[in-house]
């Protein structure tokens, strides 16, 4: 398993498909196509280029609720060393929001 350093990007996007992450159990596996990405403070910022991009995002089930095709979410996501990008677990209050 390789080494990732400790990395957070806020990113924003629109949810293009989910379905249940065929590994991680109470997580979804969220096609987002990025429109925006900005650093975290005192974090690698590893996903930066990845505006205009589509990305699977591992996100806690519990935080996206009944989101479908067309939402708007913000979150903070990093690259972890398994290779997914998974969002933060429990994001603190404004930092993840469905709209």
């Amino acid at each position: 398993m390789s080494q990732v350093r400790d990395n957070l990007t806020a990113l924003t996007g629109t949810i293009e498909a989910r379905r249940t992450h065929p590994a991680l159990p109470g997580h979804e596996e969220v096609r987002l196509r990025i429109s925006g990405s900005a650093p975290v403070e005192g974090k690698a910022d590893l996903l930066a280029a990845a505006v205009g991009d589509v990305l699977e995002v591992a996100v806690p089930r519990r935080l996206l609720g009944d989101a479908a095709v067309g939402a708007r979410v913000k979150l903070r996501a990093g690259r972890g060393s398994s290779g997914w990008i998974l969002a933060e677990p429990d994001p603190e209050p404004g930092q993840f929001s469905v709209s």
